[in-house]
């Protein structure tokens, strides 16, 4: 089996921190994002895989090479103008001709049994198969219906009604919906249905009509961590869930970036996390709290809830404290300064 990651997107919903790099780039952990899709798709025997990319595409390349440095073979293909998931898959697949292939949306974290979806994929004969997940309804999420088989019978666009009572919080949960997870398997002949160099949507344009025709598209829900990478508050769910183990992954995340230097009673609580080439002062104490590499903090700062991308600085006895849990998480841009007593409290 073949891979496919989509990693094309600005990245606009995580800006700042996507300003400067790609969002396949933004550091989890301390890891580049797309090197946990890569170790999944290797620990599943899919060693052959292509980015298709277009923002950033350069920085992208030059992280990851040909791949040789995880395991796997990696090749690219680039995007002049933006395809659409459509466009880009076929843009992609067209290096593995007559090949099914697995196809990793790149803004997905999850510890998904892959080897059970394939072979379900597989066994069924399918012409494509959707990795489902199981959320709360409702939500804002396009919903799956299913039959008795597995089979996609519907898929269900959130309604007016739906969208209001979610954008002013007058809900209440009514159980489970399935809902696309970002990660599908495609026969060659689904492949085919995608318009060549031209800007499509598996999604709006391509599944619709397959599902119209009663065409053999199956869904399956293997249960396990899921999380879109969209915003700074998923950044940070991501971060605590591979630093807690709460997502299994073949590639270990790190609290704390080689070359930095934190002082012995730094106070690190909430999987709290620095990157590389920090300088953490005495008496400080960071709580859920992501620093991106090179940056600076002085003694008896208080920082909770918060993103500090690269090479900013926190002079002394600075509080900074965002919401946390289900608000929204603060972000600081590259390379800024907050002066000695800064309070900042959201």
């Amino acid at each position: 089996m073949k891979g496919i990651i989509i990693a094309g997107g600005l990245g606009t919903r995580l800006r700042p921190v996507t300003y400067h790099r790609p969002k396949p780039l933004v550091p989890v952990a301390n890891r580049p994002f797309l090197e946990y899709q890569v170790a999944l798709l290797k620990q599943h025997g899919i060693d052959d895989i292509v980015f298709a990319t277009n923002y950033m595409a350069d920085k992208i390349e030059r992280h990851f090479g040909d791949g040789s440095r995880f395991g796997v073979r990696m090749r690219y293909a680039i995007e002049e103008t933006p395809l659409g998931t459509g466009g880009a898959i076929r843009n992609a697949a067209d290096l593995f001709p007559g090949e099914a292939v697995a196809v990793f949306n790149g803004d997905v974290l999850t510890d998904f049994d892959l080897t059970r979806i394939l072979t379900f994929h597989v066994e069924k004969k399918a012409l494509a198969t959707l990795t489902l997940s199981e959320v709360l309804s409702p939500n804002p999420f396009g919903v799956l219906i299913l039959d008795s088989q597995g089979k996609v019978v519907e898929w269900r666009e959130p309604s007016e009604e739906k969208k209001k009572a979610l954008a002013t919080g007058s809900y209440e949960i009514t159980g489970t919906d399935f809902i696309n997870a970002g990660f599908y398997v495609f026969s060659p002949e689904f492949i085919a249905r995608i318009p060549q160099g031209i800007p499509s949507s598996v999604e709006r344009d391509i599944f619709p009509v397959c599902i119209a025709e009663s065409a053999p598209v199956y869904g399956i829900a293997p249960g396990g961590f899921w999380m879109d990478l969209g915003r700074p508050e998923q950044l940070m769910i991501v971060s605590q869930a591979v630093l807690s183990g709460a997502v299994k992954t073949g590639t270990p995340g790190l609290a704390v970036g080689e070359g930095s230097v934190i002082a012995a009673d730094v106070e690190f609580t909430g999987h709290a996390s620095a990157g590389r080439n920090c300088r953490i002062g005495s008496g400080s104490k960071l709580d859920a709290t992501i620093l991106l590499d090179g940056v600076t903090v002085g003694k008896n700062v208080r920082l909770k809830g918060l993103v500090v991308d690269e090479n900013s600085t926190i002079e002394d006895d600075c509080i900074v404290e965002g919401r946390g849990g289900d608000g929204p998480t603060l972000v600081l841009a590259a390379g800024t300064v907050l002066k000695q007593g800064t309070r900042i409290l959201f």
